[in-house]
């Protein structure tokens, strides 16, 4: 059972999903892995009877380049199921859609590696799947992620995307979505007035500049911003999704060089479906991890500056 339940002092919603707990994991101590063989790895070519059926797969088995299909294990229900009334509590049916995209058949590929080509289609495929959800009236907002290593959260090793469908709005992005109103984009601001400055620019292309921004939460995180205003990644370019290729194939190496073995999470920031919003990427790269400073106050310590990122990968480049 799937199940959302409101902190009333926060605003913040907290997902309870019990059959998370039974999802494989290739890890020991979030480093080692269990098992290089990938003959039991239901990811790759060949093994394409160890998942559900797929919503897209772009060749037959086992000749295949990229397969989306439901998460067997998802963190939200498609069924809507009945939970107890609470007179004091806010709760919901975590109800909504739960997809991983394979984007690649080989096991040890991984994103940083990929061709320009065969990345530029994993971003045609991702929107794809992103408005085949949006359709949804169990979907009020979509975030689609990858993570990177066992210290980002990883628990499968073949590079995989996760995508889901949500009922509610997450608070982060409520409040972001609080500054675009009378047509004001607080981020439209903020990009002009680090591309005037660029203490903070690392690199840039006709459509996207990626930033390491002001307040980051974590050491040599990077913005990838559109330099259009786009309400969603719905409304991203055919043109933009390539420029956005050509900027993740440019920069990813970069984030791998931090250090050997480096986790990271890549992450789409989305709005509410339908709304207006300024759509951008992170990428959150996890060195170091929060202890109990963050997990008390919900604030961040950060060891490296934003202008001294920026000025390594800038180098790096």
């Amino acid at each position: 059972m799937s199940e959302l339940r409101k902190n009333p002092f926060t605003g913040e919603w907290t997902h309870y999903a019990e059959n998370r707990k039974n999802r494989p994991y290739e890890f020991l101590h979030k480093i080692e892995v269990k098992n290089n063989s990938n003959e039991d790895c239901p990811f790759c070519g060949g093994n394409e009877d160890k998942t559900t059926a797929p919503f897209y797969q772009d060749g037959t088995d086992d000749l295949w380049t990229i397969r989306v299909f439901p998460n067997m294990f998802p963190a939200v229900c498609e069924e809507e199921k009945a939970i107890c009334e609470n007179s004091f509590y806010q709760q919901l049916p975590c109800q909504g859609l739960h997809e991983v995209l394979v984007d690649t058949p080989n096991h040890e590929e991984t994103i940083d590696q990929f061709s320009l080509e065969h990345l530029s289609k994993v971003f045609v495929v991702l929107q794809r799947r992103y408005n085949e959800m949006i359709v949804s009236k169990k979907v009020k907002y979509i975030q689609i992620f990858k993570n990177c290593g066992p210290s980002a959260g990883m628990s499968i090793r073949h590079s995989h995307w996760q995508i889901v469908g949500m009922p509610v709005l997450p608070q982060r992005e409520v409040i972001m979505q609080g500054y675009m109103q009378n047509g004001d984009c607080l981020f439209c601001k903020m990009l002009a007035f680090e591309k005037e400055q660029q203490n903070r620019v690392v690199v840039e292309n006709q459509d996207f500049a990626v930033i390491t921004p002001y307040a980051s939460r974590f050491p040599y995180e990077l913005w990838i911003c559109p330099k259009r205003h786009i309400a969603s990644f719905a409304h991203v370019t055919a043109g933009e999704l390539e420029a956005l290729s050509v900027i993740i194939k440019e920069i990813l190496p970069k984030v791998s060089s931090l250090r050997k073995d480096v986790g990271y999470n890549i992450c789409m920031i989305d709005g509410e479906v339908g709304g207006d919003f300024h759509w951008h990427m992170e990428i959150l790269p996890r060195i170091g991890g929060f202890a109990g400073f963050e997990y008390a106050t919900g604030s961040y310590i950060n060891s490296i500056l934003p202008e001294q990122a920026a000025e390594y990968y800038r180098k790096k480049i």
